[in-house]
Order: C-alpha cells, then sequence, then structure tokens
C-alpha cells in the first residue's frame, strides 16, 4: 500500500503537521511539530499518524530530554527501567544508549516481549552519530500477516509464543502468536527471533519449523522501511505492530552512536476473538525425536 503526502488539519494553535510517507509498507516523515507546544490536539494528531504508519520520524527536531519525556507521554506512562543509565536525575524516564559500549541489536527484534505486558511504544533522539552507518530498520507485522494464507493465519490464531529474556535473568512470558491492536482492532503477527522459544500447543520439532517459517517470513524487506539518521533525529513507533534491527555497519574507528530513549509501558496482548483454544504438548523426554532439531530458539 502506497500512502501520499498529507497534511494534518489546523489545530488551534495554527500548527499543521506534514506527514510524508517514506516506504510503501511503513514510515512516515512528520515536519511541523513545536516541542514546546504540546497539547491534547497535538498528541490526537501524533497518534492517528502512528496508527497509519506505525513508525514516525521527526527529523532534525533535536528536543530537550525533557521534551522528549514529554512527548513520549503524549502516548501513556513511561518506564523508569531499573538498570539502563538515565541522562540525568531529574528525568529518570529517559535512558541514554551508547552502542561504543554495549551490544548492538542487529537482530530483528520487539523490545522486552519476555514482559507481561510490553512496551507499547518507543522513542529515540540520536544525540550523536557517526557519519554512515548504523541505520534502523522496522517491518510491518500487519503486513506480514496479511500476506499469510487464510488457513494459515486461523492455523496461528489459536497459537501462543512463550517469549523470555535470552538467560539475561529468569523472566518469561507467553503471548498469542497473533494480537489485536486495542486502537485499529488490525490482527498483526507477534513473535520474534531474539526473545521467542516455542509454541507449546505443538511438539518442539512442530514448533521450531514453524518458528523458522514465520521469522524467515516476517523478515522480507517488502514489509520493511529504512532509516538513516542525522543527529537530532526522533524516532517514534509501535512496539505492538513492527519489529526493529540495527544495521551494524559501522566502521570500528567511527562507531560513536549515542541515542536518547523512552519507552512507554505497555499492555497484555491479547488474541482474536473467537480463536481455538488448544492444550499444551507433553514432548516425550525419553525419546530422541522428541528432541529432533533443537535450535537457538528452542529451550
Amino acid at each position: 500500500m502506497t500512502l501520499a503526502p498529507v497534511k494534518s488539519p489546523s489545530l488551534d494553535s495554527g500548527l499543521t503537521l506534514d506527514v510524508s510517507p517514506v516506504a510503501g509498507a511503513l514510515g512516515a516523515e512528520v515536519r511541523g511539530l513545536d516541542p514546546d507546544g504540546l497539547d491534547e490536539q497535538v498528541a490526537a494528531a501524533l497518534r492517528d499518524a502512528l496508527d497509519t504508519h506505525l513508525v514516525l520520524f521527526l527529523p532534525g527536531l533535536n528536543p530537550s530530554v525533557k521534551q522528549l519525556r514529554d512527548i513520549g507521554a503524549l502516548f501513556g506512562e513511561l518506564e523508569v527501567h531499573p538498570y539502563i543509565d538515565k541522562v540525568d536525575d531529574d528525568t529518570p524516564e529517559v535512558c541514554v544508549l551508547d552502542t561504543s559500549a554495549t551490544p548492538k541489536a542487529d537482530i530483528w527484534h520487539t523490545d522486552v516481549t519476555y514482559s507481561e505486558h510490553p512496551p507499547i511504544a518507543a522513542l529515540l533522539h540520536m544525540a550523536q552519530c557517526p557519519p554512515a552507518g548504523g541505520d534502523t530498520m522496522w517491518i510491518n507485522c500487519y503486513e506480514v500477516h496479511e500476506s499469510l494464507s487464510a488457513p494459515m493465519q486461523a492455523f496461528l490464531a489459536g497459537l501462543t509464543c512463550i517469549h523470555d529474556d535470552g538467560k539475561q535473568g529468569s523472566l518469561r512470558a507467553e503471548h498469542p502468536v497473533v494480537r489485536v491492536h486495542p486502537g485499529t482492532g488490525r490482527r498483526s503477527l507477534y513473535v520474534n527471533k531474539q526473545h521467542g522459544r516455542r509454541v507449546p500447543q505443538l511438539s518442539r520439532p512442530e514448533s521450531q519449523a514453524l518458528l523458522g517459517f514465520l521469522y524467515r517470513w516476517q523478515e522480507q524487506v517488502k514489509f520493511s522501511c529504512r532509516w538513516r539518521w542525522s543527529p537530532g533525529d526522533v524516532a517514534l513507533w509501535d512496539e505492538r505492530v513492527t519489529l526493529h534491527s540495527i544495521v551494524d555497519d559501522i566502521g570500528d574507528d567511527d562507531d560513536t552512536r549515542i541515542l536518547h530513549r523512552v519507552t512507554v509501558l505497555g499492555d497484555a496482548p491479547r488474541p482474536p476473538a473467537g480463536a481455538p483454544s488448544w492444550d499444551r504438548q507433553r514432548s516425550d523426554k525419553t525419546a530422541a525425536s522428541g528432541y529432533y532439531g533443537l535450535a537457538g530458539f528452542e529451550f
């Protein structure tokens, strides 16, 4: 689906947001936002744009730490992360990420799906970046689901997937493989390679085969958009219906990439209404066939 550039209706403040798609699958640039003029009308315009485009880019906005926090707060309650460093003590909701000092998230994922209530949205402000490399890509999981055949969609609707934190701790959650967006009512595929481990209604071989297929299918370039960062850019995306990944092509001699991040606390993913429900499959732990094909996304 290709969307033409549009202008949001003029707000009472006189502000008009220019919204221009950056790719056919998802993503749009938003210009005209005044971070000092945030109100409910601005919030409604941004929410409408996010529901349509799933990821919004605000080139060169360069908000202050407080302004970034306030933009995030338009979408809900903000997380105060217990471990990640904060930009300053006055705004504990804003974390600082330095990708030269931490592992790069160069695998397709949705954040923190090992939580019972994963984030609903996230914002990144590029404070400092290299002259080239380190782009971020996003995938439209609505289109991924809609591209599947009707029998496959019906099959997936009754399944869940167990997500964990990759042995960083002991966090684990079980979510529907297909979730319904509470605002739009649309269905999207909700599995990701970084945190998804197993479909408990299936045997281990069946689960591995299914997840392997879904991971390969959803990572097709046709479902994606890509953003080349410049200092001051802000990206805002809906965590419930997208995947994202950094492109890890930053040179070793120029790898400074510092971002400020805000995360909007989440809701509980819900499956489609009327979806079938099956018992959990018990694996035969006495037979080698019960563990056939054990892989990185199995536990």
